[in-house]
């Protein structure tokens, strides 16, 4: 192919070569229709199929987020209910979702599969360009919102899947925050709304506004196509042109983003946020300031504000967060520099404040960055974090999310805006110029240029009311009261109806046509083996060490796990203390400032925590570790040991002032992460109730939460008793003996490791302590924990080990099931909740969970019907199939070189050999109907039990105390 070739009805527009991604660019477009495809050709084999639109809201409905989730719920080819689970079900997939931003509606899937790539991107491209939703009006009642009633005698209430998220989504503050912060910004432009949609407009709504945002912006002239891997370009260009764009002719869509004019001077913008009755409102206002800052195609000054943001806010050594910690002003700094939209904004919040410090944070953070522009930024704090960005742009390492689909994300950072889409990836040039910045004033000058110089700001305040959730819910009820008494017998009948016709809708099974048209692959595409988790023990000077020989290209991970059942059960808050704190405190030779930017100068990232492992098959085992996790290029290994040497010999617990204010930052991140994450803290407690180790991990969530306040509360005490116990635990943590390590690198720079080890391993501790013995008292406390949520997360679980079974493989298929059939369709779909979930763990432990869940007592009842679900299923070998092949996506997830060396350790940590996996996996590979029928008598027993724990609202919570043992505020 060469420059303005004819490719099967796209022209060639540009080829670049792309080394920084190891990739061949290539920009295309349709001559038909004017669609745009972006393709980075490499030799990756897990390939990436992404189309995007540009979907700019004009009002809070959440029209963009409901056509997101309802595109994928049957089409013209693909005439199921759910053909999105359907796939999840039965794909290979290494990736499957959709994701609404802003600005921008996102449809990517990725495969390593061919056969399964080439289905992904069929069901998509038909989901988006010809969806159900068009003529079916359930699907946005299912999906958006919809009233529902039963009986005449019911009080009106609102419903739907996307409704429902964005009540949870918004009762979490720091979300809540970021909201205001855009409508405040950008009140003349489609950044103002609210792109997941406000419950309060989410009813506003119709149909004919539902569909008009559909014909408008999913058309091919409207389209961003990307592809990327190792992969035939002509076939998938006459694919894409034969089966879906030459249907199209090119129109004008008028999509375009519109620029907020600046503003001529700082606004000021008061909000609040709901707390529930019984929470304390002193100290809980966030302020922020907030700032418009240029252009997302400005990639130089995209990447110098991203430097920036660390090195002011992001680290230890930062000197703005210093200054605002240091007068006082609230307990913790934040930032949010948000560049996935045209004109982005920068952030910094100070959250547990109050109103009244508004105008001393605003002036302190002017002062600070004036004072930091005419004398300079400290040049090693700059180096520091322009070499962490450096590392992680180097590394690539994603995790689990393969490193195309982050390359396409990064992408539209341009591409959306008529700008180059591989020109955000180049960032070689972009480093030289951020370091030739250090020498020129350049950040310096971003400082005055954004910041300083910039009127386009708010000032916004979110305060604390503890009756806003009261009065939002009370104005709720009167407004669908009002709404009921206005209609007509025959419009509630109807209304009754349509929730009947709904629910009957999504009851009834899919039929065997339908099924039949979503393409599934064959078991035999599925090796039988297990993939190796390569792993070699080997000892040095007397360190187990788990070694992985993986190509890294020249990057060494590095974990340590130390031995924690040294630490006596009455300083477990301690230790987990010491796991929050150690690293950001003084040591002999450096302060903490100083330490923060020898790491991120010489490191990718130090972290530091306490874990539990079961071993395998035996429930009430406990071995937890002190594990601190490390990455580094191999030349400055010795650098990194020095490091890790001095931190956890030399650290100074010392001064008061550092100590108070780590812990009032861990005070104030738990309260905010308590929102986000509460299906885990509900797992946790779960887990807690259980097992030993359960109960171990679980002391550092809410416990600990409980014991920082107490600690605060009386800090001279604290302090003094602090000092005394962290004398005792540091030997007994940093000790050589039964030190585990787990090294990931190539085997050729094992030597060179093992060489300045050595002097790192003589500066422990080599006294032996005894294990300690744990009593605690295992309990189903059966917690329901009250907060201002609108939404609940429900869980519910046993240990099925303890109750005489045995782990088999074929929980994992049950997994999957449940997941996107049985909990789905109760759960999700005629529930209403954003999702739901399970897990079946080797020690036993078997969790079902509902996230962001409108009910309570509703999800209990389906809970206790899983039994009868599984007794009863029945499924065609087609079906069967296909669940086993979903199930083994998750199983075959690719690895990173990071994550090959952390799984082969956490499985030698918890005795699971090859054999173990294997087993499991025919296991998998063998399930058929009656495998999963034998599973009932299993989770009835578990259901039997009656172990649970819900996080939600007061008033829901307190309307089902029966089902409690105890109901008490979550924080």
């Amino acid at each position: 192919m060469t420059i303005s070739d004819m490719i099967h009805g796209f022209k060639v527009i540009r080829k670049s070569d792309l080394p920084e991604t190891d990739s061949t660019a290539w920009i295309f477009e349709h001559e038909k229709t004017g669609a745009r495809v972006f393709f980075l050709q490499n030799d990756d084999d897990n390939k990436v199929f992404s189309i995007s639109f540009r979907t700019p809201p004009v009002d809070d409905t959440g029209v963009a987020h409901i056509v997101e989730h309802s595109t994928l719920c049957g089409s013209r080819k693909y005439p199921l209910k759910e053909p999105f689970v359907e796939l999840v079900k039965g794909s290979l997939n290494t990736f499957l979702n959709a994701m609404t931003y802003p600005d921008k509606t996102m449809y990517p899937v990725a495969s390593r599969n061919d056969k399964d790539f080439q289905n992904l991107m069929d069901v998509y491209l038909d989901a988006v360009f010809y969806p159900n939703m068009r003529e079916n009006p359930q699907i946005l009642m299912q999906e958006g919102w919809h009233y529902e009633i039963e009986t005449p005698d019911e009080p009106l209430t609102y419903s739907g899947v996307v409704y429902n998220e964005m009540k949870g989504a918004l009762s979490a503050p720091d979300d809540l925050l970021e909201s205001r912060i855009m409508t405040s910004l950008y009140p003349d432009t489609t950044y103002g709304y609210e792109s997941g949609g406000d419950p309060e407009a989410i009813p506003q709504l119709t149909q004919e506004m539902f569909v008009d945002f559909h014909s408008k912006y999913y058309h091919p002239s409207n389209s961003y196509i990307y592809l990327y891997g190792d992969l035939d370009i002509e076939e998938k260009l006459a694919y894409l042109d034969a089966e879906y764009l030459s249907h199209f002719d090119r129109i004008e869509v008028a999509s375009q983003i519109d620029r907020q004019p600046s503003f001529a001077a700082l606004k000021r913008v008061a909000k609040e946020y709901p707390v529930s009755k019984d929470e304390e409102t002193a100290e809980k206002t966030f302020l922020s300031l907030n700032w418009v800052v240029g252009e997302s195609l400005d990639v130089v000054d995209m990447m110098g504000l991203e430097i920036l943001e660390h090195a002011l806010l992001r680290t230890p050594a930062a000197p703005l967060r210093k200054a605002l910690i240091d007068a006082r002003i609230g307990k913790d700094v934040d930032s949010n520099f948000e560049e996935d939209m045209l004109q982005p904004f920068f952030s910094i919040i100070v959250s547990n404040s109050e109103i009244d410090r508004a105008d001393t944070f605003y002036e302190l953070v002017m002062a600070t960055l004036k004072k930091l522009a005419d004398e300079g930024l400290d040049r090693t704090l700059m180096e520091a974090s322009l070499n962490l960005l450096e590392f992680r742009l180097r590394e690539s390492d994603f995790g689990s999310a393969p490193k195309g689909l982050i390359y396409g994300i990064r992408a539209m950072k341009t591409w959306l805006y008529d700008g180059e889409p591989e020109e955000v990836l180049r960032y070689e040039k972009i480093l030289q110029a951020m370091k030739e910045g250090l020498d020129n004033g350049y950040f310096e000058g971003l400082i005055r240029k954004y910041f300083l110089q910039n009127t386009h700001a708010t000032l916004l305040t979110l305060a604390p009311s503890q009756t806003m959730a009261a009065e939002r819910e009370a104005e709720q009820e009167q407004e669908l009261a009002a709404k009921k008494a206005a209609l007509s017998e025959q419009e509630i009948a109807d209304i009754i109806a349509a929730t009947k016709a709904l629910k009957e809708r999504q009851q009834s099974p899919e039929t065997e046509e339908a099924l039949a048209t979503i393409p599934v692959l064959k078991l035999s595409d599925i090796r039988r083996e297990a993939y190796e988790l390569p792993l070699k023990e080997l000892d040095l000077a007397g360190t187990k060490v788990l070694f992985s020989d993986v190509e890294t290209h020249g990057i060494v991970y590095l974990t340590l796990f130390f031995d924690a059942q040294t630490v006596p059960q009455e300083q477990l808050p301690y230790a987990f203390l010491l796991s929050e704190i150690i690293g950001s405190v003084d040591t002999k030779d450096h302060s903490y400032a100083e330490l923060a930017n020898l790491k991120n100068l010489h490191t990718g990232g130090i972290t530091y925590d306490i874990v539990t492992y079961t071993k395998n098959g035996e429930p009430d085992s406990c071995a937890p570790k002190f594990k601190i996790k490390a990455k580094v290029l191999k030349e400055k290994l010795p650098e990194l040991l020095q490091l890790l040497q001095e931190i956890l010999t030399q650290s100074r617990f010392t001064d008061k002032k550092r100590v108070r204010e780590l812990l009032e930052q861990e005070q104030a991140a738990m309260e905010l992460n308590l929102q986000r994450s509460a299906h885990q803290v509900v797992a946790s407690r779960l887990a807690g109730y259980l097992s030993p180790a359960g109960r171990y991990a679980d002391e550092g969530g809410l416990p600990f939460y409980q014991f920082v306040k107490e600690f605060l509360a009386d800090f001279d005490a604290g302090m003094e008793k602090m000092q005394v116990v962290f004398a005792e635990l540091l030997p007994k943590l940093f000790n050589s003996n039964r030190l585990i390590l787990s090294l990931t690198e190539r085997e050729s720079d094992y030597k060179a490791f093992a060489d300045v080890f050595a002097a790192f391993q003589q500066e422990l501790c080599h006294t032996d302590f005894p294990a300690q013995a744990y009593r605690w008292e295992l309990a189903a406390r059966n917690e329901g924990l009250t907060s201002s949520s609108r939404v609940q997360y429900v869980g519910q679980g046993a240990n099925f080990l303890k109750l005489g079974y045995s782990f088999t493989g074929v929980m994992h298929v049950l997994e999957t099931l449940l997941r996107y059939d049985y909990f789905w369709t109760k759960i999700r779909v005629q529930g209403g909740a954003y999702g739901a979930f399970t897990s079946f763990n080797r020690n036993g432990m078997m969790y079902f969970g509902s996230y962001r869940d409108p009910n309570l007592a509703e999800t209990l009842d389906v809970f206790a019907g899983t039994a009868d679900y599984i007794r009863n299923f029945e499924a065609s070998e087609r079906e069967m199939d296909k669940f086993i092949i979903g199930t083994m996506s998750g199983i075959d997830t690719p690895l990173t070189p990071q994550m090959k060396g952390s799984a082969a350790a956490t499985c030698w940590l918890r005795g699971i050999t090859k054999a173990d996996r294997q087993k499991s996996r025919e296991q998998i590979l063998d399930a058929r109907q009656q495998d999963i029928r034998n599973l009932a008598g299993l989770v009835e027993d578990c259901m039997a039990q009656k172990v649970l724990c819900v996080f939600g609202g007061q008033q829901k919570i307190e309307e089902n105390q029966a089902v409690f043992g105890e109901v008490r505020p979550a924080l």
